[in-house]
Order: structure tokens, then C-alpha cells, then sequence
């Protein structure tokens, strides 16, 4: 301020003035700060009327010269609940072209969470597949999205076989997302614990990267960045979460009496994730890493059954619950209203294809 000619006396006026509403120091260099000038008394002099800062795209910091000095008004944009629906073509990454139809990137989190107990996203997506999402949406007045609700309805195309579900509430609270026929798509677990990663080795044996010779491989492995957040499979207890032999820093979740999962390699443990505690399904327990014996960034999974570990491909899981009575016919209601809500959102209808699922059997 002082290079724009503003004495020093008046500078530490301002800063006090802001300090009541945003404390200076966390100024960034580059941001931008108008300042407006007026002349003064003295012939030739200019002094500052006022001064806007915008701190985000929610808040603008205002500081006016008033007959007592300098006055900070803190201006935020009214935010209000907005419904949006958009459609991905898929091509190379799924992340890649929600971005590029203008999905956020956590509802493309929370889609794939959605189906992650019933699809296989590193071998059952294709290019030209699609994906449509209907969402809320908290925006501004121009359109600025400051953050995003729930995911009120999903379609995901996989090789032109439709999969509908639908958020909904029922009579005693729980909300889950069902198929149009009322089943819920929830399992005991979710096929994979992780966004966005790559299968890097599979289950059985194999000459180990490490060791260099042949060795039984009880798990699988997903290859992905430092850092990347994994997922709880299944709601549980937590066994063990620390250090553990060759697998670093390592998760045990019990879900069930006979059935449990592992998660290794992790770079940290999510700091509420402890021996005793309980996780719910979807719940990050940890970030991908390197720690133990591994030659690169990646999650090793397992999943045990009595004991002993088995091959998670061939893991088959009872599913969810099936609405009936009241909650059935309060559900297809809501079904209606959203598929009518999204044609009128998305400018097309959603067509209900002959093959579309009609049962949980097609998605299981």
C-alpha cells in the first residue's frame, strides 16, 4: 500500500480495520487488491476512498474511509440449493470426461461409490460408455458452485446395458441408493476399496518383485499415486491398524465373524482409525504409499474368509435390502418424479431400454 503512496499512519489504520474481519497475514502474493483514489486537500495530493480484496469466490472484503477513519465490511454472496444434471461419454478415464461435461469431481467420487459394490471400474467400463448424474448443487447468483450435495440419481451404460439407481430415504431413516425394481445396491463389500487405480497383480502365484522367486500373492494389488485415499470395503471393527511385518503400515477390518479384509503398504492411517474402532463402508482408513516391502505406490488388498484369504474376484456377498410395502409404492413414486426431474434438467428424457435392469440379479 505504501508503494501507492498511502502513509504509513493510514496503512496500520486499514490493516487494524481488516483485522476485524480477516487477518492480514494470510494475504497471497498475486491476489488482487482495487483500491480506489480521490482528490485530497492539498492540490495534486490523492488519498484512498476504499479498498476491495476477494478473498474467495464467496467473499469480498471491503474497507472504506469514513470521518473516523477506516471502516471493513465483509460482503458474502448469497449461496442457494440448485439441481444439476449432467451426461459423460467416457473415453480414455472416467475422471477425464466427467471433468470435461462439467461434473465435479466429488460426485464423480460419490457415483463411483454408488456402484462400487456391483462394478468392476477397471474392467467392466469401456470407451462409450456413459455415465448421467443428477446432483445438488450449493451456487451463487453467477453460477459459482461452492459445493455439492447428494447424488439424487445415477445411470451408468455399460456396453449399452443401462443401470438406474435412485437415492431414497426410508420409513425409519436410512437412505441407500436401489435399482428401479427396489433392490438395494449395497453388499457386504464394495468390489474395490479404491478410486481410480490400476490392477497391477492379480491373485496366486507369481514371482515376487521383491524377492525374486515364485510366491502365492493372497491379495491384489492396485497400483496408484501417494496419497490416494482407500476406502473401509465393508462397515466393521477395526482388528489391527500399524506397522506390520513386510505389509508397513496395515489395516485389518473385521466385518463379520468369519470374514475380514486388509489393506496395506499405506503411506499413513487415517488418524481415527485405531484398534476397536468402527468404520462404515466408503470410510477412507488410509492413503496408498510404499511402506514395507514394495517397489512402488500401491494398495495390497485381502480378503479372508475364515481365516483364510481368498481370492477377491471370486468373492460372492449377500446383497442389500429389497423395499416392499409402504416404502416400495412411496419409491416408485419417487422414481417417477426423478426420471420427469431429470429429462427436464438434462433436456433429454431418460429412456428405459428393454434391457434396462429389472432386477438385482443383472448387476450383481
Amino acid at each position: 500500500m505504501q508503494d501507492e503512496g498511502i502513509g504509513s499512519n493510514e496503512v496500520h489504520d486499514i490493516i487494524s480495520a481488516m483485522d476485524e474481519h480477516f487477518n492480514p497475514r494470510d494475504l497471497k502474493v498475486g491476489q488482487d487488491v482495487q483500491m480506489h483514489f480521490e482528490p485530497g486537500a492539498d492540490e495534486g495530493s490523492y488519498q484512498l476512498t476504499d479498498m476491495r480484496i476477494e478473498l474467495n469466490p464467496l467473499k469480498t472484503l471491503t474497507v472504506s474511509r469514513t470521518d473516523d477513519g477506516f471502516k471493513s465490511n465483509l460482503e458474502e454472496k448469497e449461496v442457494k440449493e440448485v439441481i444439476q444434471a449432467q451426461k459423460a461419454v467416457i473415453k480414455s478415464s472416467l475422471y477425464g470426461s466427467a471433468a470435461k461435461a462439467g461434473i465435479p469431481k466429488t460426485v464423480v467420487s460419490d457415483a463411483i461409490k454408488i456402484y462400487s459394490q456391483n462394478v468392476d471400474f477397471q474392467r467392466d467400463v469401456q470407451s462409450g460408455d456413459t455415465l448421467e448424474v443428477m446432483y445438488e448443487t450449493h451456487q451463487t447468483e453467477d453460477g459459482y458452485i461452492a459445493k455439492t450435495g447428494n447424488v439424487l440419481f445415477a445411470q451408468l451404460t455399460l456396453s449399452g446395458r443401462k443401470i438406474p439407481l435412485y437415492r431414497y430415504e426410508t420409513a425409519d431413516g436410512s437412505v441407500d441408493y436401489y435399482g428401479r425394481d427396489g433392490q438395494s445396491t449395497k453388499k457386504t463389500l464394495m468390489k474395490t476399496p479404491i478410486d481410480g487405480a490400476r490392477m497391477s497383480s492379480g491373485f496366486g502365484m507369481r514371482r515376487h518383485p521383491v524377492l525374486g522367486y515364485g510366491k502365492m500373492h493372497k491379495g491384489i494389488d492396485f497400483a496408484a499415486s501417494t496419497g490416494t485415499p482407500i476406502y473401509a470395503a465393508g462397515d466393521g471393527v477395526v482388528q489391527r491398524a500399524g506397522r506390520f511385518s513386510s505389509f508397513g503400515n496395515y489395516v485389518r477390518i473385521r466385518h463379520r465373524s468369519d470374514l475380514d479384509t486388509a489393506y496395506a503398504h499405506m503411506s499413513r492411517i487415517a488418524s481415527d482409525v485405531r484398534p476397536g474402532t468402527r468404520v462404515k463402508q466408503g470410510q477412507v482408513i488410509g492413503y496408498v504409499g510404499t511402506t514395507g516391502r514394495s517397489t512402488g505406490p500401491h494398495l495390497h488388498y485381502e480378503i479372508m474368509v475364515g481365516g483364510k484369504q481368498v481370492n477377491p474376484r471370486g468373492v460372492n456377498l449377500p446383497v442389500g435390502q429389497q423395499l416392499a410395502g409402504r416404502d416400495l409404492k412411496k419409491f416408485k413414486a419417487v422414481v417417477g418424479e426423478v426420471d420427469s426431474q431429470y429429462a427436464a434438467k438434462s433436456g433429454a428424457a431418460v429412456k428405459v431400454a428393454q434391457r434396462q435392469v429389472e432386477s438385482q440379479d443383472d448387476i450383481n
